[in-house]
């Protein structure tokens, strides 16, 4: 039955159906495997996101903790007389939004603000944002991409940091990342990092066993630890908070994609059935009216 119907067929009819019939088919394994790709990334955002959310208030206590023995043992408040050092802490990967556009744009007005100065950058893809606008890097650092990460990076952007701003007599040192202030929002900010908010005038007890500068060295290099622990922190919770909106709204919008390709695949399929059984009745309408003409003949 289906031969005869085939052989009532005009050549070539049907052909144009079938092709865009594979070529929707192809396209809706194409969306459906990058929408597999954009959902496993939004689950892996969403469990880095939680960690790192975490992680944030045991890192605040120690912070406030060291930041109380600072204070209490006076350590200056006043810096060198070089320039200003400056740390941006970006993000290494993509499908975040505008979060690291957002970010290199707040850095380069701060870097205008304090003038000349040693710039360090975290995160490659800022890095890149900020040559663009004029920004010369001195130290570029891989982003962490999860909280285990940190750890691995703290100890030489710390002693980095700490050690420019010392051999130099920097005046200060800051830092522009973004604060967390909920999912999809990027809010950057500048933060001092050096000198340390305290004052001889603050101080309320003394040191015994090492001496006082030892002591205030120690705890300053234990403070900038932390607090660069804490804005790491918080910038990774911002940063997979930007990726998982961003994900969010990739996936909303594939599902779209194919729910319309889906519907469009069901009406070319409706489509050529019935213009297949019309030109199957033509075809035999026209073998029909030629019978009686050959039987004359």
């Amino acid at each position: 039955m289906e031969g005869a119907a085939e052989a009532l067929l005009p050549a070539g009819a049907g052909e144009g159906a079938v092709r865009s019939e594979v070529e929707g088919r192809r396209r809706l394994q194409s969306l459906e495997a990058l929408g597999e790709a954009v959902s496993a990334m939004k689950s892996l955002s969403a469990h880095h996101f939680r960690e790192a959310r975490r992680a944030v208030e045991p890192a605040r206590a120690y912070q406030r903790g060291v930041e109380r023995l600072l204070r209490g043992a006076g350590a200056p408040s006043t810096g060198g007389t070089g320039g200003a050092g400056l740390l941006v802490i970006g993000a290494e990967l993509g499908l975040c939004g505008s979060y690291n556009a957002q970010v290199a744009a707040e850095a380069t007005a701060r870097r205008a603000v304090l003038g000349r100065g040693p710039t360090f950058c975290v995160g490659h893809r800022a890095v890149s944002l900020l040559h663009r606008r004029g920004v010369e890097v001195e130290r570029a650092y891989t982003a962490p991409t999860r909280v285990a990460g940190i750890t691995g990076l703290l100890l030489s952007l710390a002693e980095d940091v700490l050690g420019r701003y010392a051999a130099d007599r920097l005046a200060s040192f800051d830092i522009v990342s973004s604060r967390f202030e909920g999912v999809g929002l990027v809010r950057p900010a500048s933060t001092r990092l050096l000198p340390s908010a305290g004052s001889a005038a603050e101080a309320t007890y003394g040191v015994r066993y090492v001496s006082q500068d030892a002591f205030v060295f120690a705890a300053t290099r234990e403070f900038l630890y932390i607090t660069l622990h804490d804005l790491l922190l918080d910038a990774l919770a911002s940063e997979h908070g930007a990726r998982l909106f961003a994900t969010q709204s990739a996936e909303k919008w594939l599902d779209e994609q194919a729910t319309r390709l889906r519907r469009r695949l069901a009406a070319t399929r409706r489509e050529a059935s019935t213009q297949e059984v019309m030109e199957i009745a033509a075809g035999a309408r026209a073998r029909a009216a030629e019978a009686p003409r050959l039987d004359l003949a």
